[in-house]
Parts: C-alpha cells; structure tokens; sequence
C-alpha cells in the first residue's frame, strides 16, 4: 500500500509543479509591472513549452 501512494507522489509532483508555475504567472501578470510581467510570460509559457518538448522527444510509430 505504501508503494502505490509513494508512486502517485511522485507521478503527479511534476504537473503538480507546471500548474504552480503557471498559477503564479498569471498571478504576476495581473498585478505585476516590467520584470514581473517577463517572469509571468516565463511561468505560464512553461507549461506549452513542456508540451512541445514532451511531443518532439516521441519517437513516431
């Protein structure tokens, strides 16, 4: 039992991440102003940019 909790842990701590990252971008881009607006951009185009790394890595069938 213990092993399958540990596993979900550890397969869910990585959109778990992508979804805090893009939660406090849009965060920042609503109150923030010059370099608060460049970390926004950063944080919500993570999760698009690890999209397209996740499809290009694929090898095609």
């Amino acid at each position: 039992m213990k092993k399958q909790g540990r596993r979900r842990r550890t397969i869910f701590a990585v959109p778990a991440a992508i979804g805090a990252a893009c939660l406090m971008g849009l965060f920042l881009g609503l109150t923030g102003d010059g370099l608060g607006d460049l970390l926004a951009w950063l944080l919500v185009g993570l999760a698009p940019l690890t999209i397209a790394a996740v499809l290009l890595r694929r090898s095609p069938n």
